[in-house]
Formats: structure tokens, C-alpha cells, sequence
């Protein structure tokens, strides 16, 4: 057996760790990337992140390499998801730039959404209850979450007392956080999200104790939340693992675009949605890649001042991914014919 013979036998050549099985050649694969990874945040002005914070990002990619392989029996898509959010630019920029701890919470996301996947029953929807509950709780930016939770439960996939640890969890922490933002003098030029306020105009009133356009957008956010459970609730949507990423998706989106105060790290969990959801359904490649841009956008406007183009633009395209979101998951739902049922 000659050397090139030997080397191509150990490329393809499989192996067994429990029930997972892989070829030499996508652990090698691994190992370059994770190397490529960890280099590219080498060369910034302020090194290396925290430990911590490399294993989350670490943890996250081989969470949602996990969840695809769940998903799809597929490794080259696992692989592929390691390897993206490995290089997210949104995942360097929070982490090794800005030195954030966004990647934490979107781990603890994945984990839930891995719970519910891989433990059928009761046992997974209160593993995902605990976990989403005690991340709400952490953070008022994954408050749009709780619509989704709320959808999930409108389609039997979580009890009524479920939902209210989530509720309870969600609005503690969201009364609790605009309580104190609303009377600490900020704002919303203070904060880089493209939403609605990029269009209206933020600099509309200054200098009051309390910032009106933000109390409008709190009711006009739970208002909108509202009406969107009732129409989603007129039909049922399939729980397949695209369209629990496409609630989770539309409805974090749709209240990000309206909350005021929200920074730019609020998108950093539903880019890594977006990639979970390209590998689940590439044909719609658009979402991901348009949301990429968006989520971008902000982290450079808050490390540069400035970004690429006005925000406002980066806010028109996040509301036509939304409302294009929002249009397919009324579709499954089956609310047009129920509407023309009822007519």
C-alpha cells in the first residue's frame, strides 16, 4: 500500500464517538476552522476576548451545529453552520471589538430550542420554559421572544402554566428595565438598532423627563403583539422545526422594531437564527443575508459612529424581511382561508 493510498484511505476513513460518527476529513475540517476562528480575532487593538467568552462563542457554534444535525441528519449542514458562526462579523464585532456578552444569551437560546427538540413531552417543554424564563429575565433585549412563546402555546406546543413562568419572567424584567430607562434621561439617539425610529426621527423631542416617542413605541409595541397573537390564532401552524425558527425569527424581529431603546446587540441572537434557518430552508438565502447586513450595520455605527449607509436604510430592509416573514407565517397558519371562509 503506497503513501498516497494510505492518506486517501484516512480522509474518508470513519469514526465513532457514541452514536456520532464523522470522517477524518470534516474533523480536520473542524480543527482549521476553530484555528481560523480563534486567529481572526487576534489582530484588534484589544487582543484576545475573555475565555469566557471565546467558549460561548465556541459553545454556540457547536450548539447550532447540533441542532442541524437534529434537524436535517445532515453533517455537511452541521458543518456548515459551525464554520459560519465561527466568522459571523456579527459574532467578532460583539465579542472581540466590543467585548460583549450577546453570545451568552443566544447560547442559552439554542440549549432551549435543543430541549425542545431532542426531549418530546413535558420533560423538553419545561427544560425550554426554564431556560428561555431564565433569559428573560437576564435581559430586556429578548422581551420578543415572549410573542413567540406565546404562539407556541397557541399551537399546544406549551401549557398554559408554562406561558405564565414566561410571562411572569419576561415582564419582571421588562417592567423593571423601562421603568429605569424611561427616567434616566436617555435618548434614542443614545442606541443603535435600525428600527422604526431611524425612519420617524429620533431627534423629534428633547430635554423632557420622560422621552414620549419611547412611551408611544412600549404601547404601540404591546398593542401590535396583541393583534398579531389573535390573527396567528385564527388558524394553526405545522410546529416543524422551520417554522418554530420562523415564529422565533418574526416575532423577536417585529418587537425590536418597534421598542425603543434597543441596542445594537439585540440582533445578535436572530442573526444566529437566520443562519439556523438558511440551513433549514437555503431556498430562501435572501432572509439570512439581508438580516446579516442589518445586524452588521448597527455594530458599526457603535464602534465607528458612522455606518456604511443611513440607517434608515438598514431599517426599511429590516421591516421588508419582517413583513415578508410575517406573510409566510399567516400563510401556514391558514388565516386567508379562514378569512375568506368567514366571508
Amino acid at each position: 500500500m503506497n503513501v498516497d493510498h494510505m492518506l486517501r484511505e484516512l480522509l474518508f476513513r470513519k469514526f465513532r464517538l457514541g452514536k456520532l460518527s464523522f470522517e477524518f476529513l470534516e474533523a480536520l475540517l473542524a480543527v482549521c476552522i476553530t484555528g481560523a476562528a480563534y486567529l481572526l480575532r487576534t489582530p484588534f487593538e484589544k487582543g484576545i476576548p475573555h475565555w469566557t467568552y471565546v467558549l460561548a462563542e465556541w459553545y454556540l457554534a457547536l450548539a447550532a451545529a447540533v441542532l442541524i444535525q437534529c434537524f436535517t441528519g445532515s453533517r455537511k449542514k452541521a458543518l456548515g453552520t459551525y464554520a459560519v458562526l465561527l466568522i459571523l462579523p456579527a459574532a467578532v464585532a460583539d465579542g472581540t471589538i466590543l467585548r460583549g456578552n450577546a453570545c451568552v444569551g443566544a447560547l442559552l437560546f439554542l440549549c432551549a430550542l435543543l430541549f425542545l427538540e431532542r426531549f418530546r413531552g413535558q420533560s423538553g417543554a419545561w427544560l425550554f420554559t426554564l431556560v428561555t424564563a431564565a433569559l428573560l429575565l437576564w435581559s430586556v433585549k429578548y422581551a420578543g421572544l415572549l410573542i413567540g412563546c406565546a404562539v407556541l402555546w397557541q399551537n399546544r406546543r406549551l401549557r398554559i402554566e408554562q406561558l405564565f413562568v414566561l410571562l411572569a419572567a419576561g415582564g419582571a424584567r421588562f417592567f423593571a428595565a423601562y421603568r429605569a430607562w424611561l427616567q434616566a434621561g436617555y435618548t434614542l439617539l443614545t442606541f443603535h438598532w435600525p428600527n422604526i425610529y431611524e425612519i420617524v426621527g429620533k431627534e423629534a423631542v428633547q430635554n423632557q423627563p420622560v422621552e414620549p416617542a419611547a412611551v408611544i413605541g412600549l404601547f404601540l409595541t404591546m398593542g401590535l403583539s396583541v393583534l398579531l397573537l389573535y390573527l396567528l390564532g385564527m388558524g394553526k401552524i405545522e410546529m416543524t422545526p422551520v417554522q418554530i425558527l420562523r415564529i422565533f425569527l418574526f416575532c423577536g424581529l417585529f418587537a425590536g422594531y418597534f421598542l425603543p431603546y434597543v441596542d445594537q446587540t439585540y440582533g445578535y441572537l436572530f442573526g444566529v437564527l437566520a443562519i439556523l434557518y438558511f440551513m433549514l430552508a437555503p431556498g430562501e438565502f435572501l432572509v439570512p443575508m439581508l438580516l446579516q447586513i442589518v445586524i452588521y450595520a448597527g455594530y458599526q455605527e457603535c464602534f465607528n459612529g458612522t455606518s456604511m449607509m443611513p440607517m434608515a436604510v438598514f431599517s426599511v430592509i429590516q421591516f421588508l424581511v419582517t413583513l415578508w416573514l410575517g406573510r409566510r407565517l399567516l400563510e401556514d397558519s391558514g388565516v386567508g382561508r379562514v378569512w375568506r371562509v368567514k366571508s
